[in-house]
C-alpha cells in the first residue's frame, strides 16, 4: 500500500492510499485488484483486470424461462450479442466488466432504452425483451471476447452452452 497526493474527491484529504493485488477467482483465473482508498473518509474505487489467454467465443440458447437463470461473465474487451432480438454490448473505453444472468443482462438492455428518442420503437423493443424475459421468445446470446475472460457458467442439468 502506497500513500500519494491523491486528492479525495468525496472530503478532499490528501489521505488517499492505494494499491494492486493478485488473486484467483473460480472461473475468471488470475485477476489483478486495483483500488484507492482514502484514510480520511473511506471513500473507496476498486478495478479489477482479468487475464484471459485465448480469444473465445461461446453461445448459450435460451429456450425456457429456466435458462434465463444461466450465468454470463462479461469481460470489458468482449461483445454480447442477442441477434433475435437485435441487442448487442460493444467493449469500449467505459465499457465494464460484469457477471449476472441472463435476465440480468435483459434488464440492464430495460435500463439504457429510455436514452433512445424514437418512443414508438422503445416501447416496441420493451415489449420485446419483457416477452423474451418471460419465455415466450426463444434466442441466442453471443459473447465474442478477444481476451478470453468472458463465459457462460451453466448450473443446470442439461446445458445448451456452445464455444468456440
Amino acid at each position: 500500500m502506497d500513500t500519494t497526493n491523491i486528492k479525495c474527491p468525496v472530503c478532499g484529504s490528501n489521505e488517499m492510499e492505494w494499491g494492486t493485488e493478485d488473486i484467483d477467482i473460480p472461473n475468471f483465473g488470475n485477476v489483478s485488484h486495483y483500488y484507492l482508498r482514502c484514510r480520511d473518509c473511506g471513500y473507496k474505487i476498486n478495478d479489477f483486470a482479468f487475464t484471459g489467454n485465448n480469444p473465445t467465443r461461446a453461445e448459450v440458447k435460451i429456450e425456457k424461462k429456466d435458462d434465463l437463470f444461466t450465468k454470463i461473465a462479461r469481460g470489458n474487451q468482449a461483445s454480447v450479442s442477442i441477434p433475435e432480438l437485435g441487442l448487442n454490448i460493444y467493449p469500449g473505453p467505459v465499457a465494464e466488466t460484469f457477471v449476472t444472468n441472463i435476465e440480468g443482462l435483459l434488464e440492464r438492455f430495460l435500463r439504457v432504452l429510455p436514452l433512445f428518442e424514437d418512443k414508438e420503437k422503445v416501447k416496441e423493443k420493451e415489449d420485446e425483451i419483457h416477452r423474451a424475459m418471460n419465455g415466450d421468445i426463444k434466442f441466442t446470446v453471443i459473447i465474442e471476447d478477444p481476451s478470453g475472460v468472458s463465459h457462460f457458467i451453466d448450473g443446470r442439468d442439461e446445458p445448451n452452452i456452445s464455444s468456440q
